[in-house]
C-alpha cells in the first residue's frame, strides 16, 4: 500500500489541490448549493478526468482533450466566478508535459493574472504551488529516473561484459591447458618412438635366439648356452637403454607448470594489457609435483578473479624456494576490499592448500594479495598421495 502511494504521490497531490480548490469555490461562493450544483458537477468531472490523466499510461490525449473542453466550458458558463482561473495552470502544465514543450511555455500558467481574477493573491499562490509540484515531478524526478535507468542499463552492460570476458578467459585457459597437455602427449609419443626404434629390434632378435636355443638345448647344449648368454647380455644392454631413455625423455611436471604460468602471464599482457610478471627464486626442482599442481591451480583461480573483479593494471606471481618451504605470492594492484567475501574460488584455493599441509593468507588492503606457504616434504615423509 505504501509503495503504491509512493508511485502515485503526484496524482494524490494533484487530486488534493483540485479538491481544495473545489471546496474553496463552494465556501467563498455567495450562491446557494442549488445554484452552483452544475458548476460543482463540472468541477468534479474536471477533477476526475485530471486525476485519471495522471493514472493512465495510455489514452492520455483523450483525458487532456476533455480537460481543455471542461475548462473552457466552465470559464464561459461561470465567468463571474473565479473558479475558471484556477483551471488555467492545470490545463497549461498538463499540455506542456504531454507534448514535451519547453519549460518556458509553462509560464503561461500565470496567464490568468492578466484577466484580473477576483483574488489575485490566492491565484498567484496556487499557480506557484502547482508549478513547483509539476516541475518537481516531471523535471527533477524524471531526470533522476532517467539517470537511474541509464545506470541500470550500464550495470547490465558491465555484467554482460564481465560474463563475456569470463567466458573468453575460461576458453583461453582451456586452450592453454590443452596446449600443455598436447606437449606432454608429444613427449610421451617421443618416448614410445624411442623405445620402439632402439629396443624393438634387439628384443625381437633376443626372442629368435631364445627360440633357437630351445631347439639346440638337447643336441648342442654348449651352443645353446652361448646363445642364452648372448641374449642375457643383449637384454642387460636394453635395460640400460630403457633407463637412459626414461631419464632423458621423462616429461617433468614442474617444466609444464612453469610453461603454463608463463603462458598465463603472457596472456594477461597480450590480451588484457596487464603488466604480468613471473618471478622464481631458488631451485624449482626441489618442489614436488603435488605442490606444483596446487600452485598452478591456485594461480589460475587468482588470475581469473583478478581479471573479473580487480580492474588491475599490474599482476605478479612470485615463487621463492627455501630450505624446507616454498612461498608463493600472487598480487594485483586492483580494487581493494576491507571485507573479503569467500566464494567458491577462494574456498577452493584454501581447500587445495590445506590438503598438502600448506598455509594460505589473503589480504585485501592496497590491492589484493594471496600468500601461500608449502612444506617441502619427501614422499616417504608425507605418505602416499
Amino acid at each position: 500500500m505504501v509503495e503504491k502511494m509512493k508511485e502515485n504521490y503526484f496524482s494524490i497531490i494533484k487530486f488534493c489541490c483540485l479538491t481544495v480548490m473545489l471546496a474553496y469555490v463552494i465556501v467563498v461562493s455567495e450562491k446557494s448549493l442549488q445554484e452552483i450544483s452544475l458548476e460543482c458537477f463540472l468541477l468534479g468531472l474536471f477533477l476526475a478526468v485530471s486525476t485519471l490523466y495522471e493514472l493512465l499510461d495510455k489514452e492520455k490525449i483523450g483525458c487532456l482533450v476533455v480537460e481543455i473542453i471542461l475548462a473552457i466550458l466552465i470559464f464561459i458558463l461561470f465567468g463571474e466566478s473565479s473558479v475558471g482561473f484556477y483551471l488555467i495552470p492545470v490545463v497549461v502544465l498538463d499540455t506542456v508535459v504531454y507534448f514535451k514543450l519547453p519549460l518556458v511555455v509553462g509560464l503561461m500558467a500565470f496567464g490568468g493574472a492578466f484577466f484580473n481574477p477576483p483574488d489575485l493573491a490566492v491565484y498567484m499562490v496556487f499557480c506557484i504551488f502547482i508549478s513547483v509540484i509539476y516541475f518537481q515531478n516531471h523535471v527533477m524526478i524524471k531526470r533522476y529516473q532517467d539517470k537511474l535507468e541509464d545506470y541500470e542499463q550500464e550495470e547490465f552492460k558491465l555484467k554482460d561484459s564481465i560474463s563475456d570476458k569470463d567466458l573468453m578467459f575460461k576458453k583461453k585457459l582451456e586452450q592453454n591447458s590443452l596446449h600443455y597437455k598436447n606437449q606432454i602427449l608429444e613427449e610421451r609419443a617421443g618416448i614410445y618412438q624411442a623405445l620402439h626404434d632402439k629396443l624393438g629390434h634387439s628384443i625381437n632378435g633376443s626372442v629368435y635366439q631364445l627360440e633357437a636355443s630351445k631347439v639346440l638345448i638337447h643336441n648342442k647344449p654348449e651352443e645353446s648356452s652361448r646363445i642364452i648368454q648372448a641374449v642375457i647380455d643383449t637384454l642387460r644392454e636394453s635395460m640400460d637403454e630403457i633407463r637412459f631413455i626414461l631419464r632423458k625423455e621423462k616429461p617433468e611436471r614442474k617444466k609444464a607448470a612453469l610453461l603454463q604460468l608463463q603462458g598465463l602471464c603472457q596472456e594477461c599482457r597480450e590480451k588484457y594489457g596487464i603488466q604480468a610478471t613471473l618471478l622464481l627464486e631458488g631451485e624449482d626442482k626441489e618442489i614436488p609435483d603435488h605442490i606444483w599442481e596446487v600452485i598452478l591451480d591456485n594461480a589460475i583461480e587468482a588470475v581469473s578473479n583478478a581479471l573479473k573483479y580487480a580492474e588491475c593494471s599490474r599482476l605478479a606471481i612470485e615463487l621463492v624456494v627455501m630450505n624446507k618451504i616454498v612461498r608463493c605470492s600472487i598480487f594485483n594492484n586492483g580494487t581493494s576490499c576491507e571485507t573479503i567475501v569467500e566464494g567458491m574460488g577462494i574456498q577452493g584455493m584454501k581447500d587445495r592448500t590445506r590438503k598438502v599441509n600448506g598455509l594460505i593468507d589473503i589480504d585485501g588492503q592496497n590491492g589484493f594479495r594471496i600468500n601461500m606457504i608449502f612444506p617441502l616434504t619427501s614422499v616417504s615423509e608425507r605418505g602416499p598421495v
